[in-house]
């Protein structure tokens, strides 16, 4: 459910310029399909991340998202390893100091919200783009307005 392709129109467009547009966006949803292996250089927990994503974004993905995807499921790898860290060692470790292992993942969960985020895996993203469709949807039929009155 990566975030769909879509210009932000707030005027007019002619037949031609809308053509134009659609044609546009089409390249890029037909573009080359991502490959559905993961990456060599993700660990065991990132490969299973990258299976479960494709799995459930196979047809909202494409080759060109396959890098960010990739980069999402080594975060998520990255944090699942701070929390280990953390419950076997504590927040606090010996002499009062807090465990490096939470700032790092308190770092890391930001650059994963921001990466889910971008390819439509929070709330908000699916929200967003549900909204934007529907947006389209209404700009594409002026007879819509007519009937709504």
């Amino acid at each position: 459910m990566v975030r769909q392709v879509m210009a932000v129109v707030n005027k007019h467009e002619t037949k031609e310029e809308k053509a134009i547009r659609q044609e546009a966006i089409k390249s890029i949803k037909d573009g080359p399909k991502i490959n559905k292996k993961p990456p060599t250089s993700l660990d065991r927990v990132g490969k299973a991340e990258y299976r479960r994503l494709i799995a459930l974004l196979a047809d909202s993905v494409s080759a060109l998202d396959e890098n960010i995807l990739a980069t999402y499921c080594a975060t998520y790898s990255a944090i699942v390893a701070c929390q280990k860290a953390i419950k076997s060692d504590g927040t606090i470790l010996d002499g009062g100091k807090i465990n490096p292992a939470v700032k790092q993942m308190d770092a890391l969960t930001k650059t994963l919200r921001s990466l889910a985020n971008d390819l439509g895996l929070t709330p908000q993203a699916r929200l967003k783009m549900a909204w934007n469709n529907a947006k389209q949807e209404d700009n594409s039929d002026p007879f819509k307005a007519l009937v709504k009155s």
